[in-house]
């Protein structure tokens, strides 16, 4: 809404200025002051768009009105109100700024004809501060998307000199937010509003792709209770097709991609746990040999050969190895009891015949020593990784088919569901193996290809934007352009225009 602050000694005058602002269409809030002095105290307090202010009145003039308003308010538009013998003041308030004045008595037409042209003036300042601020923010959300995914010192440091990073030293915490379907490509907007009014927390969003979203936290607070309250909440609200996968809390910009990185991996439980919608960071494994330490490290270890994550699997390893001595204070019986559950994990994920595993299982109960236990183990992950090599170049060749069908139907639907049809595989598996072999998620590797397509055609076509869009496979224009924008730093046009960040 418009300010407007008419400024005349005479109320008869203010009067018919008001008279001649009420004629028009636009919403305004309308003040007044009989002389500068009375002005001066209404702008040190309100933001004003518009003054209006007569030449002569008692205790300060228009001239030394204009002149201490340029001062408080840089931006504000002033109209001076002169008679036939004061041009000179007139030209005086140009040296602050003021080339709008109406001769007295005022013409209505007159008056209107300069007020359409301030008015104009005015919104058009408005666009360009918000353009620019759009610019500002869609900038800021390319780099900050760059730095999770290949985030690194070198990275960082160019990133610092192109935008101001201290925003992101407000960061506390990462959700991931994944949705069985393309959910976000049409409700993206309406997600992140009622969220916002959910969540009494300070929030920003990075769009990841049709069915990913970053939640991104800029508060202190319980980050798992408020992933738990964000998981219950969008599936109420939006149907039970969502999964939450909540990060350590980040400690400073360099943890970012590595807080980033554990959420990807965290979200891949889904894939074995699909009745689990909440995905919790892992507790610190306590460097005591204790029942708990025992219990938290196999079942790490369990989760490890579920998701045939074999660095972290060793690394497990390696740490029950090192605190084996103190697992002594517990009876043979329960120790050899909890590993066998982690033996029978290794067969059972294998899908290995029931007479071995039971062979494997009283293997255990007859070795004489932890050491021996633990040398079981480590054959058992040799076995498991030799297992996994041979099938690697299988799973290579589904993927490389599932990515030929992905370059030749860009542009028609591709669900996970769809592309798994085409390599006979289920959907879980399929999207387990992709990630594995390529290194980014489905949704993310569909999302790049659809840009970088549309990047060609934006360079070597004439083509609208709507048409690209189309062409590419997305059906929301503005979706589009906004995961553009977060791609590539600018919109559409302006990489059509060649206005590409860091060229």
């Amino acid at each position: 809404m418009m300010k407007i602050l008419i400024v005349d000694d005479e109320k008869l005058e203010r009067k018919g200025i008001r008279f001649l602002l009420k004629e028009r269409m636009e919403e305004m809030e309308i003040l007044e002051a009989p002389n500068g002095k009375a002005a001066c105290e209404i702008l040190k307090r309100i933001p004003v768009d518009i003054l209006f202010t007569d030449i002569k009145m008692p205790f300060m003039n228009g001239i030394e009105l204009v002149e201490q308003a340029r001062g408080m308010q840089p931006d504000i538009e002033m109209v001076i109100f002169s008679g036939y013998g004061e041009f000179e003041y007139a030209r005086q308030a140009m040296k602050f700024g003021v080339d709008n004045y109406v001769l007295k008595p005022v013409d209505p037409e007159e008056f209107h004809t300069t007020l359409d042209k301030l008015f104009e003036k005015i919104q058009s300042r408005i666009r360009q501060r918000q353009a620019s601020q759009w610019d500002r923010d869609n900038l800021e959300e390319y780099f900050l998307g760059k730095y999770l995914y290949y985030g690194n010192e070198e990275l960082l440091a160019k990133i610092s000199q192109r935008i101001n990073i201290q925003s992101w030293e407000e960061i506390q915490g990462l959700f991931l937010i994944e949705s069985e379907d393309n959910f976000f490509e049409e409700s993206e907007e309406e997600f992140q509003k009622k969220l916002s009014e959910e969540i009494n927390q300070k929030l920003s969003f990075l769009s990841l792709g049709q069915n990913q979203e970053l939640c991104i936290l800029r508060s202190s607070c319980d980050q798992n209770v408020l992933a738990a309250h964000i998981c219950h909440w969008i599936n109420q609200c939006f149907g039970e097709r969502f999964y939450v996968a909540a990060g350590r809390p980040v400690c400073g910009i360099s943890n970012l991609p590595q807080v980033f990185g554990e959420l990807d991996t965290q979200m891949e439980n889904k894939f074995y746990q699909k009745e689990i919608r909440l995905f919790l960071p892992e507790r610190i494994i306590k460097e005591v040999p204790s029942e708990e330490y025992l219990g938290e490290i196999l079942n790490r270890m369990i989760k490890d050969i579920q998701l045939e994550d074999m660095m972290h699997l060793w690394e497990h390893y390696q740490s029950l190895k090192e605190s084996a001595q103190g697992l002594n204070r517990y009876s043979q019986i329960y120790t050899k009891f909890m590993f066998s559950n982690l033996v029978k994990e290794f067969f059972e994920h294998q899908h290995m015949e029931g007479k071995k595993l039971e062979e494997a299982i009283q293997k255990v109960y007859e070795l004489s020593s932890i050491h021996e236990v633990m040398n079981l183990i480590r054959e058992l992950i040799q076995d498991m990784e030799k297992r996994l090599s041979d099938l690697k170049s299988d799973a290579r060749n589904e993927v490389a088919r599932a990515k030929s069908y992905i370059y030749e139907h860009y542009n028609e639907e591709l669900s996970v569901e769809i592309l798994a049809e085409q390599v006979y595989l289920s959907p879980g598996y399929f999207s387990y193996i992709f990630k594995k072999e390529t290194g980014v998620n489905l949704s993310r590797f569909v999302r790049v290809y659809r840009i970088e397509k549309a990047k060609e055609l934006l360079t070597n076509t004439n083509m609208k934007i709507v048409q690209i869009c189309k062409e590419t496979g997305f059906s929301n224009v503005s979706y589009f352009c906004k995961n553009f924008r977060e791609y590539c730093g600018c919109s559409p046009e302006q990489y059509r225009k060649g206005e590409v960040p860091g060229e």
